[in-house]
């Protein structure tokens, strides 16, 4: 059986563990084909990403995928479950076979455990009561989860953030129905949050911390990323701020109640604390809650500045559109049947979705916050390449 690996990426940025990843599936998968879905200027947590999506669609290809997708700005910025689901699904629609990710823990057995637990019934009763209690919905879960178990193991790793990710792929993958295979590469050296550094391997966390300190990161990463151009992550974000301070001055606090994320009054303490507001990350820093993360407030704030609808909430929605492609990839297209070829956008040109009206805003932002001319990319064809060596770590 002629396999299709499927992975999820982010690459924020792009460093020696992601490609230990890729070429670690490959070489346990033995894929025809790879296929990345890739968020792109923005990622599920909503920061911006230091590498624009166009450039991680060469360097993806450059690391031997084969095709790039694009998960859309209304499909990436959003919560873990709906992030996983709508990654999957565009993954299912070029029929993958196997799908890989990267994890804490490398034990499909508890993984699948944790997944199970989650969609049971019983589990979600609880949640919602500790979640009225005002936990926060990582930290409801890990009490719901006590009511199940004492395994020290499986409590510690359940709300760590690779884990959380597959625990969310493995629900998406159960429906989809789909018999699509999972392999799991356990993460070297350093978890997501880790900002220690060790040798050549540090997390993206880590170095985005160096980057905000203008320090040079090539040590961490692949040999083909040396010349890659980052954003200032402050500069970016004071921007921001500015932006969203423009919002809550020229609206009514009424009108959020219609964007995506917008609830229980959380409007009205964005504007309390707007005014006195000079610096982004203590913005967010006062801004959070035991209901509401960082990580939620960041997504609100850009689904505020792009003035996302409500109409996406709770929604998985998703669309094909290829970034880029290599030649095993444009071969593996030209096999596929014509109602899945025209289902792929290649260019947002002739495209009024509004998906795709979304994510063009969603671009033309990333160009004004960090002074970038990359929108007009939206309207070009695909970046064709290919793996012009190969590079392990």
């Amino acid at each position: 059986m002629t396999k299709i690996l499927g992975l999820i990426l982010e690459l924020n940025p792009f460093h020696n563990g992601h490609l230990y990843f890729i070429n670690k599936i490959k070489e346990k998968v033995k894929p025809a084909c790879t296929i990345a879905v890739l968020s792109g200027n923005y990622t599920m947590r909503g920061d911006l990403s230091v590498i624009d999506k166009f450039t991680k669609t060469s360097l993806l290809l450059t690391a031997g995928i084969d095709i790039v997708l694009e998960l859309p700005f209304v499909s990436a910025v959003n919560s873990a479950d709906y992030f996983a689901g709508n990654a999957v699904n565009t993954l299912g629609e070029l029929a993958i076979t196997d799908i890989g990710f990267g994890v804490e823990t490398d034990d499909a057995h508890k993984l699948n455990w944790m997944k199970d637990i989650i969609d049971n019934p019983e589990f979600n009763l609880l949640l919602h009561q500790h979640l009225k209690k005002g936990l926060s919905y990582p930290a409801g879960c890990l009490q719901a989860l006590k009511h199940f178990t004492n395994d020290h193991d499986i409590i510690e790793s359940f709300t760590l953030p690779n884990n959380t990710l597959a625990i969310q792929y493995l629900r998406a993958l159960k429906q989809t129905g789909k018999p699509i295979k999972t392999t799991l590469i356990k993460r070297i050296a350093n978890n997501y949050y880790d900002e220690t550094i060790t040798g050549k391997l540090a997390s993206a966390t880590a170095l985005r911390k160096l980057l905000r300190k203008n320090e040079n990161i090539s040590s961490y990463v692949p040999a083909f990323c040396q010349n890659v151009s980052y954003i200032n992550p402050e500069k970016a974000e004071k921007n921001l701020l500015y932006l969203l301070k423009y919002n809550f001055i020229h609206r009514d606090n009424n009108y959020f109640q219609n964007i995506l994320g917008i609830n229980e009054g959380i409007e009205n303490r964005f504007a309390a604390f707007l005014d006195q507001a000079t610096d982004y990350q203590q913005f967010i820093k006062r801004m959070q809650t035991k209901r509401y993360t960082a990580n939620k407030i960041k997504r609100l704030i850009l689904h505020i500045i792009l003035n996302t609808d409500k109409t996406y909430e709770n929604t998985f929605r998703h669309y094909v559109r290829m970034l880029g492609a290599g030649p095993k990839g444009l071969s593996y297209i030209r096999s596929m049947p014509k109602t899945i070829k025209n289902n792929i956008i290649t260019t947002l040109k002739h495209h009024d979705d509004i998906m795709v009206t979304t994510e063009y805003r969603a671009s033309r932002l990333y160009d004004l916050i960090t002074d970038k001319s990359l929108a007009v990319n939206e309207f070009k064809i695909p970046i064709i390449g290919g793996k012009n060596e190969y590079e392990t770590y």
